[in-house]
């Protein structure tokens, strides 16, 4: 087999898989390097404040794209493999995302009244459009997706960071502001939608919106408990921002935004991890006692790998002012107490594919429902009082609580008959794709 073949073909399930995963792999690295260089640009042109605003008002915004997905991407892709009726189920889904996505624009509009100030009513809707748009591509994303088209789906990715960093940067150093840098984001997904459509026209017989009200209503039922997973994740990621930001000042969301975002690049690692294991353990799930010693290997490898990261984190924290200007130097011990959070975010995500593969994803959904209350309860208790670290806290405790949770459930998994279906690679994909 050719390299050509290899890259660029559905020849086999192993070897569909190997260049999928290829191509998520490069395309989540290119990403999160354009992600970070942007991270380190903007933060140290826009000062704390600056940058505290516009992460405390994308925190807001992103409400309105879960709610617009209403799990319509997970959904497309499962009912590709499985639906007689394809065509018309994707031209209904499309429909349901431009209604949905219409709907939370539309509540953007009415949630401007809830900003005093005029900088935040402006950045907030230029943030609510660029998550507009973003909705509308990601359906394209998903349609080539559920086709097995990851090389293509490399190209949006790979536009679409270095877009949204090129444009940022340019218009963050000739203004220095934060419009600047919320019309930097704007202006780069506007050239990944349309870098995803040009992509997406030979398929454009499934992308013509269609109203069929049986798909439309089993599209609302079954997104809705994706909805709810999409809102837990919300909750865990992004509401510790904006109650620092109501409680505290943006300045110390800006603080903490910085630490935050580089967590999430690490913990991309564990994630690309398991696409090389997901199909091992998928395939093996009825062998409980390999599945044991695997799960037992790979929680300690995990963990001694984010120990590892941790340590080297922790002693080299200091960098960060050389990076993003001294005015950040809360960050730095922020960050070498918050890093620590890796040593049971990197074990929970083998815990998390563990769960998929023996079929227990809505064990996984109360699991991570109980732990986002928690942190939730936690953050409007810590932060009033200790700022950034009770923000930090309060995550490092639920991330905590999920993985022992996880881990005590997860033995009796292996007590259980196995599933009748293993191979499960949508979940996968998805959350590779909502890292950020």
């Amino acid at each position: 087999m050719n390299l050509g073949n290899l890259l660029f073909n559905n020849i086999s399930p192993k070897q569909t898989f190997f260049k999928n995963s290829f191509w998520l792999f490069l395309s989540q690295g290119l990403s999160r390097l354009f992600k970070l260089i942007l991270i380190i640009v903007s933060a140290r042109i826009l000062s704390p404040t600056g940058f505290g605003t516009f992460n405390y008002i994308l925190s807001i915004a992103s409400f309105f794209f879960i709610a617009a997905d209403w799990g319509v991407s997970s959904l497309v892709i499962r009912e590709f493999q499985q639906i007689q009726e394809k065509e018309k189920y994707v031209r209904v889904s499309f429909l349901f995302r431009i209604i949905a996505a219409s709907l939370c624009l539309l509540a953007a509009f009415v949630g401007l009244f809830f900003f005093e100030s005029a900088e935040f009513r402006l950045n907030f809707i230029i943030l609510a459009i660029y998550l507009f748009i973003c909705n509308i591509k990601d359906f394209f994303v998903t349609f080539l997706r559920a086709n097995q088209k990851m090389e293509k789906e490399f190209i949006i990715i790979v536009v679409e960071g270095f877009s949204v960093m090129a444009f940022s940067i340019f218009l963050i150093l000739l203004y220095k502001n934060v419009i600047s840098l919320s019309f930097g984001y704007l202006l780069g997904m506007l050239m990944s939608f349309i870098t995803a459509a040009f992509l997406v026209k030979s398929y454009k017989t499934y992308l013509k919106p269609q109203f069929d009200k049986k798909f439309f209503l089993q599209i609302l039922k079954d997104g809705f408990p994706l909805l709810l997973f999409g809102l837990l994740g919300f909750i865990f990621f992004s509401t510790d921002q904006i109650i620092l930001g109501k409680m505290r000042s943006v300045t110390e969301v800006g603080y903490y935004s910085l630490i935050t975002k580089g967590i999430s690049i690490i913990n991309l690692v564990p994630s690309l991890i398991m696409i090389a294991i997901f199909p091992y353990l998928s395939a093996n799930v009825s062998q409980k006692e390999k599945i044991k010693k695997l799960t037992n290997k790979a929680l300690l490898s995990l963990f001694a790998l984010g120990l590892i990261i941790a340590i080297l984190v922790f002693f080299l924290a200091p960098i960060i002012t050389l990076l993003v200007g001294q005015d950040y130097g809360p960050s730095v011990p922020l960050a070498q107490f918050f890093i620590w959070i890796i040593l049971f975010s990197f074990p929970a995500a083998y815990l998390s594919y563990l769960y998929i593969s023996y079929n227990k994803q809505w064990l996984n959904f109360y699991i991570t429902a109980i732990c986002a209350i928690i942190n939730l309860v936690l953050n409007f208790m810590l932060i009033s009082k200790f700022g950034i670290y009770g923000a930090a806290t309060a995550s490092i405790i639920a991330q905590f609580l999920n993985f022992i949770i996880m881990l005590i459930f997860s033995r009796k998994i292996f007590k259980q008959a196995p599933p009748d279906s293993t191979m499960i690679a949508e979940p996968m994909e998805s959350s590779l794709a909502s890292l950020n």
